[in-house]
């Protein structure tokens, strides 16, 4: 006797569920249970369409299978520590606000994988060193220094500095969690976030970090009107609101100015600022480069 389809189907359905309960009862792993479900199915008297269910399942695993077992590698590099940046505080690891949290209180080492992004892979923090007679600074310790500077010369005192200083810090989880990832026009990557972008590397000593990328600046958008016309040689666009502390060539989309009109007294403040921004950008830079050079000579001195 021929049993209704809705039967045939029901009872189908049935034996399936019994067949996936014991693949995954008798099995220890991913590949295991496909196994184990693979064998089922050739045993079994499925309909046609209950064994292509079963033939998408078992790819739909080994598919799942594969991406864990490459975010696992991907993972594992991420929070392989560079033994060029010092001692590595792992506990700390895709844990960002612990982990810069960690690095304030030591003052010294690296969190390899401290923050990991899907487009991008691990972010390590990496303390570094401010300025010194030895080197011209680069990591968490130098954005610090550059950042009091900064507030000390805008006219707040030295304990008003160093409180900026460290929220500016203190925001860069966030940014790294919340924002998006873009490139510049020197092909440097960054990730921008409301009014803030963090500017990140993937290479040290001219080797690239596989799978790695360090923090090499912290911006700041203006907030404040823009003057329409600046008193410079080569004027920058109101487009251009991003002050760059590792910028080295001038936006490419900068015109010059043929005619202005007079300034006011805000419109001049304003410039002076962008100017002197500007300015530190491009010192900034140079103080970058001048690092990694002095750190490739001195591991050829070796």
């Amino acid at each position: 006797m021929k049993l209704p389809k809705a039967l045939n189907e029901a009872t189908a359905g049935a034996a399936l569920k019994y067949h996936l309960k014991r693949a995954l009862e008798r099995s220890h792993s991913i590949s295991e249970f496909s196994k184990n479900l693979e064998l089922s199915a050739q045993k079994s008297h499925f309909s046609n369409n209950t064994l292509k269910i079963i033939e998408e399942l078992t790819n739909g695993v080994k598919q799942a299978s594969e991406e864990l077992s490459k975010k696992a590698s991907d993972l594992q590099h991420a929070t392989t520590p560079l033994k060029e940046f010092g001692k590595n505080y792992p506990e700390f690891a895709l844990k960002p606000k612990e982990a810069l949290e960690k690095l304030l209180q030591e003052k010294n080492g690296q969190v390899a994988g401290a923050a990991y992004r899907e487009d991008l892979g691990g972010i390590d923090f990496v303390w570094g060193t401010p300025k010194t007679k030895e080197s011209v600074g680069y990591g968490l310790a130098h954005v610090l220094e550059r950042r009091e500077q900064q507030a000390l010369a805008d006219g707040l005192s030295e304990a008003e500095a160093k409180e900026y200083a460290l929220n500016i810090i203190k925001s860069i989880p966030e940014v790294l969690e919340k924002g998006t990832k873009g490139t510049d026009h020197l092909g440097r990557v960054f990730v921008d976030y409301g009014n803030k972008r963090v500017g990140l590397n993937n290479t040290w000593n001219n080797k690239d970090l596989e799978n790695h990328w360090v923090i090499s600046s912290y911006e700041l958008r203006d907030t404040t009107e823009k003057p329409t016309h600046f008193p410079t040689s080569q004027a920058i666009t109101k487009e251009k609101d991003i002050h760059s502390l590792n910028s080295v060539e001038p936006n490419p989309t900068t015109n010059t100015i043929k005619t202005q009109e007079p300034l006011s007294p805000l419109e001049q403040a304003n410039a002076e600022k962008l100017a002197k921004l500007e300015s530190e950008a491009l010192e900034s830079e140079q103080e970058f480069l001048k690092a990694k050079e002095q750190e490739k000579q001195r591991k050829e001195a070796l």
